[in-house]
């Protein structure tokens, strides 16, 4: 690899300066990753339910955040973890961060998807739940008539500690500095080596059926439109997710 940077002495057309002393957490509110307000304007309603993680972005970082917050305290509202991967799940126990956040009351899962497109961890009717994922839309969380909150994983670990929407710079204790393990564990024993034997016949029960064949596709394709979309579309609708999709 090679650093990526500026020549020396070039000049910009637009030039931003951001006082970081004067930004604060937001989140997004039901039921769109745009409907976006300061922590500070919804702190204090009450939630039912944290989740970090997903499949998408969250690194070590995220999840050692939440349990050094969570360490030697308890929350008090359902708190579930999602790692990302079994990488980031075996870095985490090497640095012995599983085991605090399941004193801290999390309930670890396997790596992936799951709560974010409602496989797993749909919330109770009506109740807040405050997740660190991309996307909030109606009813992707597996419950129709869900509220769901995208936050940071400071304000996650804070509010599962509080019980309610809760800005983290109002804890009686500093945000702890989390140190990135210099060389990540890289476990690649379930890989398989580029090459060998490609012939090998998947195992597949009646439940799983082939893919059709398909003929080439043509330089050229013409036909009627089948669906004509307005503005702001999302990709739950597109491809849904949650309770219309779990079936």
């Amino acid at each position: 690899w090679r650093l990526l940077q500026a020549d020396e002495g070039c000049g910009y057309d637009t030039e931003e300066e951001i006082d970081l002393s004067t930004l604060e957490p937001l989140i997004a509110c039901p039921s769109s990753p745009g409907n976006v307000v300061t922590v500070r304007e919804v702190a204090g309603r009450e939630v039912g339910q944290c989740v970090v993680g997903s499949s998408a972005n969250p690194g070590f970082r995220d999840f050692a955040m939440v349990a050094r917050i969570g360490e030697g305290r308890q929350a008090v509202v359902s708190l579930d973890i999602n790692p990302t991967s079994r990488q980031i799940f075996e870095n985490l126990a090497r640095a012995g961060l599983i085991k605090e956040l399941y004193r801290a009351g999390g309930r670890v899962h396997q790596a992936g998807c799951n709560g974010c497109i409602g496989m797993g961890q749909a919330p109770a009717s009506n109740m807040i739940s405050l997740r660190t994922m991309p996307r909030n839309f109606p009813g992707r969380s597996g419950t129709a008539d869900d509220q769901v909150y995208l936050c940071s994983p400071e304000t996650a670990a804070a509010s599962a500690l509080m019980g309610k929407i809760t800005d983290p710079r109002t804890l009686d204790f500093p945000c702890p500095e989390i140190e990135i393990p210099k060389k990540m564990l890289i476990n690649t024993a379930m890989l398989a080596e580029p090459g060998g034997d490609r012939n090998v016949e998947p195992v597949k029960g009646p439940n799983i059926k082939p893919m059709p064949e398909f003929d080439e596709l043509p330089d050229t394709l013409e036909g009627p439109v089948l669906l004509n979309l307005g503005d702001d579309v999302s990709t739950d609708e597109i491809m849904p997710a949650g309770q219309r999709v779990l079936p």
